[in-house]
């Protein structure tokens, strides 16, 4: 199966987890941090999963998967340890949905991938279902080297971009020159990130900030 990595929009997006376990959990969480509109149904559910609903953060129905329990869902995860129940579930869903099936990924055809985010910046790292403990391990990798200072420096490239796009008296080969001189590691630094601001506010007559 060949996958297309793509960023999407979830907020307010209808999402239905089917099980209630440890992977469950994390899809919740991650779905949640993310703005979709949530449904667990589970007999049974993990301690997280049982508090973010009486949180009201998401709709658990206590009880075993019917096919009317997709509804007009966006997304559909996958995630019991019965595979009767599992089979049903990508039998029920409509042709049109995203299902992600956790224990089998050809079953589906959205994967979640390993990822991390630094602000602005998201970093996120797949096999394609080869090798979750390889991604994981590529993954730390990565962290390590785009560490927490990154995500005040992505949103000092953020503000630059943004304040340059709206300067008509620069030409783009004058844009474009900037934004790569940015691009240098000494930019990492808060002080040369002020004096580009300073610099940018002479050059503009008005500060990126």
């Amino acid at each position: 199966m060949a996958l297309t990595p793509f960023m999407i929009e979830l907020k307010e997006k209808n999402a239905v987890i089917v099980g209630g376990g440890r992977v469950a959990e994390r899809r919740a969480n991650t779905l949640l941090n993310n703005g979709a509109s949530l449904t667990v149904v589970s007999p049974d559910a993990e301690e997280g999963i049982m508090q973010l609903a009486e949180q009201g953060k998401l709709v658990w129905k206590q009880k075993g998967f019917a096919g009317n329990d997709l509804g007009h869902a966006f997304l559909i995860v996958v995630a019991t340890d019965d595979p009767a129940v599992n089979e049903s579930v990508v039998k029920a869903a409509s042709p049109d949905a995203l299902i992600n099936h956790a224990a089998d990924s050809e079953q589906g055809n959205v994967q979640f991938p390993s990822f991390f985010r630094r602000g602005h910046l998201s970093i996120s790292v797949s096999t394609d279902g080869a090798s979750p403990m390889l991604a994981a391990g590529v993954k730390r990798d990565l962290q390590a080297r785009y560490d927490e200072s990154y995500e005040a420096y992505v949103d000092f490239l953020y503000a630059c971009r943004q304040h340059l796009k709206q300067q008509s008296s620069l030409e783009r080969s004058e844009q474009r020159d900037i934004l790569r001189e940015l691009l240098s590691t000494a930019y990492l630094n808060s002080d040369n990130q002020q004096k580009m601001y300073d610099y940018l506010e002479a050059l503009t007559g008005r500060s990126p900030l």
